[in-house]
């Protein structure tokens, strides 16, 4: 069954989809979207995941992040410690729910550093991880963000409104930091063609993970711009959910 759903937070609401099977327990997966992204995820794979998974007694939350789809708050509101903060609050909730018997994360590019992060906090607490292109090069891409402007109080990205005070923030991070605290299972899935997140790093990002399993999409974009490979990318996901 899918849901409605929305949580409170002192900043605003965010607002999203429960995708609740209907035993009485079941694992949760907790989706983070990317940067200008939202809840349905890149040609809707985060809804046709969703319904996947709850024909396999796996639930998923997926909540558009503070500033983005339709929660509260403004695009340039929005920072790295906002989302990170706003997932932190989803994972929180999904302890508290007694349905829950373990709890799994996905996250696309900056949801995927996103997701890390949370990983890193709450080791013990992530069953399974799966990573699309995740953004760890964010703090070096950031003329790509913000265009080649002087400091500003907000900078125009392709239409979407940032702040300086998101700049600020995820220049000051290392993201590649401390990556084998999480130790569970994890995937990774990236395009050889990805230019938004160079697949290039994945060479950097992966020796910092615990045997991670990685997928390479051959000729696939950051946003698998290509039936064949959106298709492949949840399929892989999907079974790894899945498998016991």
């Amino acid at each position: 069954m899918q849901e409605y759903y929305e949580i409170k937070t002192k900043q605003g609401v965010m607002r999203g989809f429960f995708h609740k099977p209907d035993g009485n327990q079941y694992p949760v997966c907790i989706i983070f979207h990317g940067f200008t992204g939202q809840n349905t995820g890149t040609k809707f794979s985060y809804v046709q995941l969703s319904r996947m998974l709850e024909k396999q007694n796996i639930g998923t939350i997926r909540m558009d992040f503070l500033g983005s789809g339709q929660s509260d708050l403004d695009f340039k509101d929005m920072t790295f410690q906002n989302e990170l903060d706003s997932a932190i609050k989803i994972l929180e909730e999904v302890k508290q729910m007694d349905c829950v018997t373990d709890i799994y994360l996905l996250g696309h590019s900056m949801g995927g550093a996103i997701a890390s992060e949370v990983a890193k906090m709450y080791p013990q607490d992530i069953s399974k991880m799966c990573l699309w292109a995740p953004a760890f090069n964010l703090p070096e891409a950031i003329e790509y963000l913000k265009g080649h402007v002087e400091e500003a109080p907000y900078y125009d990205h392709s239409g979407f409104e940032i702040s300086h005070e998101f700049v600020e923030d995820i220049t000051s991070r290392d993201l590649y930091q401390d990556l084998d605290t999480y130790q569970n299972d994890l995937m990774i899935i990236h395009g050889t063609e990805d230019t938004t997140v160079p697949y290039a790093i994945s060479q950097k990002y992966l020796k910092g993970f615990v045997n991670p399993v990685f997928h390479p999409i051959e000729g696939a974009t950051h946003n698998y711009d290509n039936l064949e490979h959106i298709r492949q990318v949840i399929q892989l996901t999907y079974d790894f959910f899945i498998q016991g």
